[in-house]
C-alpha cells in the first residue's frame, strides 16, 4: 500500500463525473488500498478515487466503533444510494478543501448499495456521521464538492489558535475568497512541478 497525493479544489478531476467500473481486478484493490491507507494518514474519515486521481466509481469511509481506535474502513465500487431519510445540518471539511469547512443539509439516514472488493454486493445502512461521509464521498463520483451544498455565509477557515480550546478558530469566507485561494495552491504546485 502507497500513499497518494490528495488533489486540490481547482483540480479539473473533482469536477468530472467519474466512470462506472466494469471489473474490478488487481489495479482497482490496489488502489482501494491506497485509497484507505491515504484517508488514514491525511487524516480523514473518507475518500473518493477521484481525490486521488482516478476518475472511477470507488469511495473509501471510514465508521468508527465504540472505541474511537476501532474504524472499520468501507472498500466500495459504484456505491449508490438507495434510500435516504430526514435530514440535519452538519459541519463538514474535505482533504480536498483543507481548513476549510461549511454547514451542509444532508440525509439522517442512508442505505447504499456497492460492490465490495470481493465483488460480492454490499448494503450498508448508516446515520449520523457514517451517512454523511457516505454522501459526501458519493457527491465527489459525480464532480460535486461539499461547497455546493454548504449553507454560504457558513463557510470559515479553521486557523490555528492555542488560546482557543479546541485548538483553532473560525474565520469566515466567500465562496469565491476560497475558490481563488485554492486556485492559486493549484497554480502554485502546478508551478513547481
Amino acid at each position: 500500500m502507497a500513499t497518494r497525493r490528495i488533489y486540490i479544489c481547482g483540480e479539473p478531476i473533482l469536477r468530472k463525473k467519474a466512470r462506472r467500473v466494469r471489473q474490478v481486478d488487481g489495479e482497482l484493490i490496489e488502489l482501494l488500498d491506497d485509497m484507505a491507507k491515504t484517508m488514514r494518514e491525511a487524516p480523514g474519515i473518507g475518500l473518493a478515487a477521484p481525490q486521488v486521481g482516478e476518475s472511477v466509481r470507488a469511495i473509501v469511509v471510514g465508521e468508527v466503533g465504540d472505541d474511537d481506535e476501532d474504524m472499520v474502513i468501507h472498500k466500495l465500487i459504484n456505491p449508490r444510494i438507495v434510500e435516504a431519510e430526514g435530514e440535519v445540518e452538519g459541519g463538514e471539511g474535505c482533504l480536498s478543501l483543507p481548513t476549510l469547512q461549511g454547514i451542509v443539509l444532508r440525509p439522517q439516514q442512508v442505505v447504499v448499495e456497492a460492490l465490495g472488493p470481493d465483488e460480492e454486493p454490499v448494503s450498508i445502512e448508516a446515520e449520523g456521521w457514517t451517512a454523511r461521509a457516505l454522501c459526501h464521498e458519493i457527491d465527489h463520483l459525480n464532480g460535486k464538492l461539499f461547497i455546493d451544498r454548504a449553507e454560504r455565509d457558513s463557510l470559515a477557515w479553521m486557523i490555528p489558535d492555542e488560546d482557543d480550546e479546541s485548538g483553532y478558530r473560525l474565520q469566515s469566507v466567500s465562496l469565491a475568497e476560497a475558490l481563488a485561494m485554492f486556485q492559486r495552491l493549484v497554480e502554485k504546485a502546478g508551478a513547481e512541478n
